[in-house]
């Protein structure tokens, strides 16, 4: 058995960046305020609007980052070094990341269906849930050792469970058996000089982002063609977008309980109220009004969000034949985001 002793933090739906926030502490010592790193990454403050008229679902809409995008992002303000392998067999995939644990680098194993996870009583062999990640710290005759977002202690993945919940191909995403090794230096920054250039980042990438597709202007993007889709879309493909639009307002993304059948508790805002949390804690530590104000800003946007899920809901059950409604959540969500993120701009 080979087992790495990295701190841990619980910390839920962060799995994306919980392992890499426990790197960072087991790097420095220094335990990082819940979700920073989440939001951060672009999850929670971004936006992400693509079309594949291939696909079957040729409109997916993203309120954050992809993963890879999301360590792109905490790399240029965190400087730490990362590599990502993916698409692999099973076989070679698994003994990559045991060589790895065994050199003393824990990996982040990803994304993942919780499914497959039997830690997750809630989930397994119930809900498919693509998009779930741990860090591999460890491992034995029987499976990997990981530290989950949700769970104190180390879980143990059973191989045949791993092989099942590793095959994962999402379109922007994740492909199979993929994984992330993270490598920090010496000059790390501190928790302070984070949040400052991290949030000023985040504004810039909303603000002016490299692309129509994303940020603010991907909003305004949405917001003018969400109602076209019916004329554009034939009706599997505008089932398959709206159930996208959705699924991934949830944090985790789930489809909401109209359209499930179960009860799970799952707020579809965007993740704005757990980003309005966050700059209210940040606002008063660092005595910054202006992560005040745009914390009221983002609670709001995040209740447009809500509002935005349920109509699209309406619209999938039939109770609706309009998106112009929708497309007004958003025009509404992008005034307010501008606004937050034009104080957040520094």
């Amino acid at each position: 058995m080979k087992m790495l002793e990295v701190p841990h933090k619980v910390c839920a739906t962060t799995c994306m960046v919980n392992g890499l926030e426990d790197l960072y502490e087991w790097h420095t010592g220094q335990r990082l305020p819940d979700y920073l790193f989440f939001h951060l990454s672009g999850l929670g403050t971004g936006f992400t609007y693509l079309k594949n008229k291939n696909a079957l679902a040729p409109r997916i809409t993203f309120w954050g980052n992809s993963t890879q995008r999301q360590y792109a992002a905490l790399a240029g303000v965190v400087g730490f070094r990362w590599q990502v392998r993916e698409g692999r067999g099973f076989p070679f995939s698994l003994q990559q990341v045991k060589e790895l644990v065994d050199r003393g680098k824990p990996v982040v194993l990803g994304a993942l269906d919780m499914f497959h996870l039997p830690y997750f009583e809630k989930f397994y062999h119930r809900f498919h849930i693509p998009i779930h990640y741990v860090l591999m710290v460890g491992y034995d005759d029987a499976g990997v050792w990981v530290h989950d977002c949700d769970r104190p202690e180390a879980q143990r993945i059973p191989y045949r469970d791993l092989e099942q919940a590793w095959n994962v191909n999402v379109p922007g995403i994740s492909l199979k058996n993929t994984f992330f090794v993270f490598q920090f230096g010496e000059d790390t920054p501190g928790i302070e000089t984070i949040v400052t250039l991290g949030l000023q980042h985040c504004a810039e990438a909303m603000l002016k982002p490299p692309a129509g597709m994303f940020g603010v202007r991907g909003m305004r993007k949405l917001a003018e063609e969400l109602p076209l889709w019916p004329q554009e879309l034939n009706a599997a493909q505008l089932n398959a977008s709206l159930r996208h639009l959705a699924e991934y307002t949830g944090f985790p993304p789930m489809l909401p309980n109209r359209l499930s059948g179960f009860h799970v508790p799952n707020v579809h805002a965007g993740a704005r109220d757990n980003l309005a949390k966050l700059l209210k804690q940040l606002g008063a530590q660092y005595q910054r009004s202006e992560y005040n104000q745009a914390a009221e800003l983002l609670g709001q946007a995040g209740e447009q969000i809500e509002a935005l899920t349920e109509q699209v809901v309406d619209v999938i059950l039939r109770k609706s034949s309009s998106l112009d409604m929708a497309a007004e959540s958003v025009r509404k969500i992008a005034v307010l985001e501008e606004e937050a993120y034009g104080l957040l701009a520094g």
